[in-house]
């Protein structure tokens, strides 16, 4: 690798990495697991921003379900949605079914 400080060549030493934006870019959006050869882990970097994400996702996903469930709660058959409401019902439910098959997994 091209961005490995050259100076830290002793394996005593920490070794620095400089990240170009492409590699930065990538970073951001999911985190580095350094494993031994026998398959042990051994160092997670950014793996503790992507669980925040994934935890705030939930929280909102878990929100929208409370929503909905109020809204099926009080809908009889007197109530016609849009066609734009149906759309985001259907997209919720989507989300839903989506972390319900990674629970299962």
């Amino acid at each position: 690798m091209d961005n490995i400080d050259q100076l830290a060549f002793d394996p005593e030493l920490s070794r620095v990495i400089q990240l170009n934006p492409s590699q930065y870019s990538f970073y951001k959006k999911t985190y580095i697991k350094i494993l031994s050869p026998d398959g042990e882990s051994l160092e997670s970097i950014g793996h503790s921003h992507q669980k925040s994400l994934n935890e705030e996702n939930f929280c909102r996903l878990r929100e929208q379900i409370a929503l909905l469930f109020a809204l099926f709660c009080n809908i009889d058959e007197t109530i016609e949605l849009p066609p734009m409401a149906i759309a985001g019902l259907a997209e919720v439910m989507l989300q839903m079914r989506k972390l319900c098959d990674g629970l299962v997994e």
